[in-house]
């Protein structure tokens, strides 16, 4: 009788496979006790350097109305006073409104990070206010804000060993701020950037500018960022007369008379003497209509945002031919060369300069004011005091007109190279 035994022998394969299936499960349990004891660390550390939190950002209005468009799309909220905005929301300054940003490491915080001024007719928009959560981090502060239209001043600085890092993007390209000041103008064609203090980097189609203090750079629309040059800039539009007069100027002739029908108007042409185009005035009245008061003007609407500028000075040269009312006229108001230029002062007040020129010496008695004797038939350089470094006159925010006048009865005078020099 034959038997078999109860159990049958595995084949050799079968126990190779467990083997491997052993081996494959130690190795990955000693992978997997790798992982945990790098990659937590790791994971933790990665989190610890790049964890942060938002800053505080606060509206300030300083004249005017400003508004806060929330990133949600709700309604525009009116800046009364102060008011912290959050990333997404845009401000925006009306024609007579300017604003300040002050960003802050938290609200309870005294003393600001940077700042932002904001002049008329700007909307700017917060895309990041960032600070590492943790201190162990060596990232920097971040500010990065969307300047779609306007003027602003900004000015970055740190008061701890981390920085602040400020970007603004334009619709021309993007100006970067470390520890410094720059002033940013933005229209649908250009980007203007003037670095006040540090450096200032300008970046547009893959090339990138840096600034250093005093030097401006401009971007125009698909362009990379022009080479630096002085920020020095002429606010007067044409004022060597190369084009014609109309391109920037306005001609006004006025006379005081209640009929006009038969009267002498002065006159305003552009001529070449001396190798140099000159605006020449003159009006030569018979008669009764030679007692007449009359104005002979260029005007050019500036209309130029100067409050960031650390000096504006006005220059041009004057030459006198003749003038049949002595000195500035009984009220000195009548010269045969005056200058007058309008600004709107820091505080929003209309405020204007005048200066005028003689040559021959007022009758007894009457007042000279805000004007000086020059020797006539010569070309005579004229420089105006600092209007931002005056004791006395208001700190310009905005120059709005200048107006290149002869006034009083008969006069015959020239005028060239006329600049208003914004540094």
């Amino acid at each position: 009788m034959t038997t078999s035994s109860a159990t049958e022998s595995l084949p050799s394969d079968a126990y190779e496979r467990v083997g491997r299936q052993a081996w494959v499960i130690l190795w990955l349990a000693f992978a997997a006790f790798l992982l945990l004891i790098t990659g937590v660390p790791l994971s933790i550390s990665w989190y610890i350097h790049n964890a942060t939190r938002p800053m505080a950002v606060r509206v300030e209005a300083v004249t005017g109305a400003t508004l806060i468009l929330p990133a949600d799309g709700g309604d525009p909220v009116a800046v009364v006073d102060a008011q912290y905005i959050k990333e997404g929301d845009r401000v925006r300054t009306d024609q007579n409104a300017r604003a300040n940003l002050s960003i802050f490491d938290s609200p309870d915080d005294a003393e600001s990070l940077a700042s932002v001024q904001l002049r008329t007719n700007t909307e700017v928009e917060l895309m990041i206010a960032r600070r590492p959560r943790y201190a162990q981090s060596s990232l920097p502060r971040q500010l990065a804000l969307r300047l779609h239209s306007g003027r602003a001043r900004v000015t970055s600085g740190s008061v701890d060993d981390r920085p602040l890092e400020v970007n603004i993007q334009t619709p021309q390209g993007l100006v970067r701020v470390s520890n410094g000041s720059a002033a940013v103008a933005v229209t649908n064609e250009i980007t203007e950037v003037t670095a006040r203090n540090g450096q200032v980097s300008v970046i547009a189609q893959g090339r990138e500018v840096v600034l250093t203090k005093g030097r401006r750079t401009t971007i125009v629309f698909g362009e990379p960022p022009s080479e630096p040059q002085a920020a020095d800039k002429n606010l007067v539009k044409n004022g060597d007369f190369s084009q014609p007069l109309e391109s920037a100027w306005r001609v006004e002739s006025i006379v005081d008379a209640r009929d006009l029908s038969n009267v002498t108007f002065g006159s305003v042409e552009v001529i070449n003497t001396g190798g140099r185009n000159v605006a020449y005035f003159q009006r030569d009245a018979q008669g009764e209509d030679a007692n007449l008061h009359s104005e002979t003007a260029i005007v050019q609407e500036i209309d130029a945002d100067v409050l960031d500028v650390e000096s504006l000075v006005f220059r041009f040269d004057v030459r006198l031919i003749s003038q049949s009312l002595p000195g500035g006229g009984i009220q000195s108001s009548e010269f045969p060369m005056m200058v007058r230029i309008d600004f709107i002062d820091v505080n929003g007040n209309p405020q204007f300069w005048t200066h005028g020129f003689y040559m021959v010496d007022p009758a007894e008695n009457w007042p000279l004011r805000d004007g000086e004797k020059i020797p006539g038939l010569v070309w005579y350089a004229y420089e105006s005091p600092d209007f931002m470094q005056s004791e006395t006159f208001p700190r310009p925010a905005k120059v709005t007109r200048i107006r290149i006048y002869a006034s009083g009865h008969n006069y015959r005078s020239q005028a060239a190279d006329i600049e208003l020099i914004a540094k």
